[in-house]
């Protein structure tokens, strides 16, 4: 199996409505959930913060930046209103890597001053990487 690579970008907070985040940017989530909504179907713990996130999909990949590329490309039309979305209502922004290494196939892990000025910058967002060995 070769490595695989995802990237998540997420607005939340407390009070966040997904139905709404949804309608303002016109685009279908990937997951999203209220606070207070319950974690599974368990009935046990819940959600302390709501969600709205889209994603990219897994993709082999050797190289994060073809998966950063891909969101770029879904999010960079909506800059704008995502920034609206989050001042207006104090929520918060993430865009998160997620790495599957398959046969220590560790991929290139660099940012391009365009690619963390888009994330940091014109997003405000915060950057997480995940790595799994598999």
């Amino acid at each position: 199996m070769n490595t695989e690579i995802n990237v998540e970008f997420c607005i939340y907070g407390d009070e966040l409505n997904p139905d709404e985040i949804t309608r303002l940017l016109e685009l279908q989530p990937s997951l999203s959930y209220r606070k207070d909504d319950f974690i599974r179907d368990n009935g046990l713990m819940k959600r302390l913060e709501g969600c709205w996130e889209i994603n990219t999909g897994y993709a082999p990949s050797v190289d994060i930046n073809d998966a950063l590329s891909k969101m770029k490309e879904i999010l960079d039309v909506k800059t704008e209103k995502i920034l609206q979305i989050k001042r207006t209502n104090t929520f918060d922004c993430k865009m998160t890597i997620v790495i599957k290494i398959y046969n220590n196939n560790v991929p290139g892990m660099y940012f391009s001053p365009s690619t963390l000025s888009f994330i940091v910058n014109d997003l405000e967002a915060e950057m997480d990487i995940c790595t799994y060995v598999m």
